[in-house]
C-alpha cells in the first residue's frame, strides 16, 4: 500500500519536471558573431559548442541548443539527463564540429541528441567516441567527413544509443560497435577503406543501412560488416545493403566481403533481408561456434561479369553464403536465400527453399528486374518468384514492403515483385515454318497453305509437324489444361487407318527437319511422346478438330515436362501428326489448314496457373490490387524506385512524398500504361537520408505508407 508521503513525493517530482519543461529554453551558438560571455539567446549567442561545455553551461529538460554556421571545435560532453537535450544544426547553415567525446573515465553522458551537424577535421582516431559509461546518445541526420588522420567515424562503446540517418564518407572504418543494445539504422556509409561496420558487442540492431563504394587502399580485401571473435549474442542484421562499387572505371577497386567473421562465437542472432552485391566468394561468411541462428531471405550475388580485381586471375566468381561450424554448432535455420552459392559444413539445423544462381548474364536477366541498374528485385518470370516458404520468413522485405504480397513468398530479399496469381488463358499459333514431311526423306517447301497427311502423292506418304514457341511461364505456375486444335479442310478418297498425335523434343529453333518423320504403329516411336491414337480417323468430319479429354491430359503432361526440363536455349516445341498405317494408298489423304493459311491456323490453347488453386479444396486466391512498392535507388543517392502492382493500366495515380516534418518534397501524376515494366525511377530528386511518408491517391482511395531513402 502506498502511503501519503510517497504519493506526495511523486506529486512534487511530477510538478518539478513539468515546471522544468515549461521553462525549457532555446540556446544558440555562433562561431562567427557569438561570445562566450553572452547569454546564449538568439540575439546574443554563445560562441562555439566547445566553449559552452568548457565553461560548464547547464541545461534543463527540454533545452535545445542550435548551432549556426562555423567551426564549433572539439567537444567533450558529460552529464546524465532525465530527458533528451538536443543539439541541432540550424537548417540552411553549415555547423561544423571537429570531434565529440561523450563521457570520461569517471563521468558519464546520457540522453543527448545531435542532429544535422557536419563532422569534419577531427584530430583523433575517432570523430565521435561514446564511452562505456555513456548511454542513450542519439546521432541523427549528420554528415561525417574524414581526413587522413581519422580512422573511425563513430566509436560506440556505450549502450542503448541510436545512430540513424547519417552519412559517413571516406573513413577507414564507419562505425565500431563494442557496446550493447544499440540501434544502427538507415545510415549510408560510403568510400570506406577497411570496414563499413565493425561489431563485437551483443544485442545490437543493424538494419536498413547501405554500405557502398569500398576503396581498396589500406587492405587487400575490405569488409562490409565485420564480426569480431568476441562472444556475440542477440544481434539482428536486417535489410542492410552492401555494394562494392557502382562504376567499373572508378579508381581503387578491390575485393569486398559482405558480412564476415572467423573464430566466432555467435548465438541467438538473425541475418535476414540483407543484399550483398560484390565480387569474391564471401558474401555472408560465418565460421566458428554458430548456434541458434536464423539466416533467411538474403540475396547475395556477383554482377561484375568479366572484371579483374587487383590482378586476381579469377573472374565471375560465385559469391556465397557460407557457414562453417566448429565444436557444437546447431539449430541453424537457413531458408529462402538467393545466392550464387550456398555452402554448409559441420552444422546442424534446417535448410530448405534456398536457391543458387549461376554467375552469368543470361541467368541474371532471367531472374532480376534490372540488375544492370543494381535493381535486384525479381522480374515476372524469375525462378525465385513465389517459390519460398512462409515458415520463418520476415514480415517485411528489405525495403519495408509487406511480406507476403498475395499467396506466396519470394526467395531472396525482395518481396514486391508479384504477378496475377489466378489462371491465365493463352492461345499460341503454330509457327509458319510448319511443314509436310515425306516418307522418302523429303518435305514440301515451307510456306504451303495446307498440309497433307496420308498418301500424299504417287508412292509417297506424308506427315505434318507444327512448331510452337514456348510461352514464358512464371516459376511455380504450370499448365492446368491444354488443347491442340487443327482445321480439317478436305478428305481425298478414303485413306486407310488414322492420324496419331505426338509431342517431339524441344529445339532452339523453329525449323522442321526430315528426321522428325514417322509413320506406323502408335507408341512405337521411342524418340517422341505419344499423345492421342487416332486423333483423326476415317469417320472424322471436316472442320475444327480438338484433342480428346484423355489426350488433353497427356498434352498437358507433355507441356509441363518440356517447360520444367527445358534449357535456356530450348524455346520451341513440336507436335507431329502422322499416319498410323503403312503404305497408305496414293492420293488418299487428309488436308489441313497450315500456319500459312489466312484462317483456321493450327493452335495450342493452354491454361496456366498454380496447381494449389486448381484443386477441389483449393483456398480462395488473394488478389493483389492497387499496391505500390518502393525501394531506394542504389545507383543514385536520394532517388527512389516505385513499382506498381495490380493497377488498371489507365488508372490515374497521384503520388505525394512527405518528410517526417510534414513537408512535401515530391509530387507526380501518372498512369501505369505510361511506365516501362510498371516501374517509375525518379531522377535527381536528391532527398536527404531518412524515412518518408508516401501518399498515393486514385479515384477510389488514398493510401499512406512509410519508405526510406539513402
Amino acid at each position: 500500500m502506498v502511503n501519503r508521503n510517497t504519493k506526495l513525493s511523486f506529486l512534487v517530482a511530477f510538478c518539478l519536471l513539468t515546471l522544468q519543461s515549461l521553462f525549457a529554453t532555446n540556446f544558440y551558438c555562433d562561431p562567427v558573431n557569438g561570445k562566450t560571455t553572452n547569454d546564449g539567446s538568439k540575439e546574443k549567442p554563445w560562441k562555439t559548442l566547445q566553449s559552452v561545455f568548457e565553461n560548464g553551461k547547464k541545461f534543463i529538460i527540454g533545452d535545445n541548443l542550435y548551432l549556426l554556421t562555423g567551426n564549433h571545435g572539439h567537444v567533450q560532453i558529460v552529464g546524465e539527463n532525465e530527458k533528451y537535450i538536443n543539439i541541432i544544426g540550424v537548417e540552411s547553415h553549415r555547423a561544423v564540429v571537429n570531434s565529440i567525446v561523450f563521457g570520461t573515465e569517471i563521468l558519464g553522458a546520457s540522453r543527448w541528441t545531435l542532429k544535422n551537424i557536419t563532422f569534419d577535421n577531427a584530430l583523433n582516431n575517432n570523430t565521435i567516441l561514446i564511452n562505456p559509461n555513456s548511454s542513450k546518445i542519439r546521432l541523427l541526420e549528420n554528415n561525417f567527413l574524414s581526413n587522413k588522420n581519422t580512422t573511425t567515424a563513430i566509436e560506440l562503446k556505450g549502450s542503448q544509443c541510436k545512430i540513424e540517418n547519417n552519412i559517413i564518407s571516406a573513413y577507414k572504418k564507419g562505425i565500431n560497435i563494442s557496446g550493447e543494445k544499440n540501434q544502427i539504422r538507415n545510415n549510408r556509409i560510403d568510400f570506406f577503406s577497411q570496414y563499413g561496420v565493425e561489431i563485437s558487442g551483443s544485442s545490437n540492431l543493424l538494419e536498413y543501412n547501405i554500405i557502398k563504394e569500398s576503396i581498396a587502399i589500406n587492405e587487400e580485401t575490405n569488409i562490409g560488416i565485420f564480426c569480431h571473435s568476441n562472444e556475440i549474442t542477440g544481434t539482428i542484421m536486417r535489410g542492410n545493403t552492401i555494394l562494392n562499387f557502382t562504376k567499373p572505371n572508378r579508381k581503387h577497386i578491390g575485393l569486398l566481403h559482405g558480412i564476415y567473421g572467423t573464430d566466432l562465437k555467435i548465438s541467438s542472432s538473425i541475418f535476414e533481408n540483407n543484399l550483398v552485391i560484390s565480387n569474391g566468394t564471401k558474401g555472408i561468411y560465418l565460421k566458428g561456434e554458430l548456434n541458434n541462428l536464423k539466416i533467411v531471405n538474403n540475396t547475395v550475388v556477383n554482377p561484375y561479369f568479366g572484371l579483374y580485381f587487383n590482378k586476381e586471375e579469377k573472374i565471375n566468381s560465385s559469391i556465397a553464403i557460407q557457414l562453417i561450424g566448429e565444436n557444437e554448432s546447431s539449430n541453424l535455420i537457413i531458408k529462402n536465400n538467393l545466392a550464387n552459392n550456398i555452402l554448409f559444413d559441420n552444422i546442424k539445423g534446417i535448410a530448405d527453399h534456398n536457391l543458387t544462381l549461376p554467375v552469368s548474364v543470361h541467368a541474371f536477366d532471367d531472374c532480376f528486374k534490372n540488375w544492370a541498374l543494381f535493381d535486384f528485385s525479381l522480374n515476372n518470370y524469375s525462378i525465385a518468384l513465389n517459390t519460398g516458404t512462409s515458415d520463418m520468413a520476415p514480415k517485411l522485405d528489405a525495403t519495408l514492403n509487406k511480406r507476403t504480397l498475395g499467396n506466396f513468398v519470394n526467395i531472396g530479399a525482395f518481396e514486391f515483385t508479384k504477378i496475377d496469381e489466378g489462371n491465365e488463358q493463352l492461345t499460341i499459333i503454330a509457327e509458319q515454318s510448319d511443314r509436310q514431311l515425306h516418307a522418302k526423306g523429303k518435305g514440301d517447301w515451307d510456306g504451303q497453305t495446307q498440309i497433307r497427311i496420308g498418301g500424299v502423292g504417287e508412292g509417297i506418304d506424308g506427315s505434318g509437324v507444327f512448331p510452337f514457341k514456348l510461352p514464358n511461364i512464371p516459376k511455380g505456375k504450370k499448365v492446368i489444361s491444354a488443347n491442340f486444335k487443327v482445321h480439317l479442310t478436305q478428305v481425298d478418297n478414303q485413306p486407310q487407318g488414322g492420324i496419331d498425335l505426338y509431342g517431339l523434343p524441344p529445339k532452339t529453333d523453329f525449323w522442321v527437319t526430315e528426321d522428325m518423320y514417322y509413320q506406323g504403329t502408335f507408341g512405337q516411336d521411342i524418340s517422341a511422346r505419344p499423345i492421342q491414337n487416332n486423333f483423326i480417323d476415317s469417320d472424322s468430319f471436316t472442320g475444327e478438330i480438338n484433342t480428346s479429354p484423355t489426350a488433353k491430359n497427356g498434352l498437358k503432361d507433355y507441356l509441363n515436362t518440356i517447360i520444367t526440363s527445358k534449357t535456356d536455349s530450348q524455346n520451341f516445341l513440336f507436335l507431329r501428326m502422322n499416319p498410323n498405317a503403312n503404305n497408305v494408298t496414293d492420293f488418299n489423304r487428309w488436308n489441313f489448314a497450315s500456319a500459312n493459311s489466312k484462317e483456321n491456323r493450327p493452335s495450342l490453347e493452354i491454361t496456366i496457373g498454380y496447381p494449389e488453386f486448381n484443386q477441389e479444396t483449393a483456398q480462395k486466391i488473394e488478389k493483389i490490387k492497387n499496391t505500390i512498392a518502393s525501394a531506394p535507388n542504389l545507383l543514385s543517392n536520394g532517388d527512389l524506385n516505385f513499382y506498381f502492382l495490380g493497377f488498371h493500366p489507365d488508372d490515374l495515380i497521384q503520388l505525394k512524398l512527405f518528410n517526417l516534418s510534414g513537408q512535401q518534397v515530391y509530387e507526380h501524376r501518372l498512369k501505369p500504361s505510361d511506365l516501362h515494366k510498371n516501374t517509375l525511377r525518379t531522377k535527381n530528386l536528391k532527398l536527404a537520408t531518412g524515412k518518408y511518408i508516401l501518399e498515393s491517391t486514385t479515384e477510389s482511395e488514398t493510401k499512406k505508407q512509410i519508405l526510406f531513402v539513402w
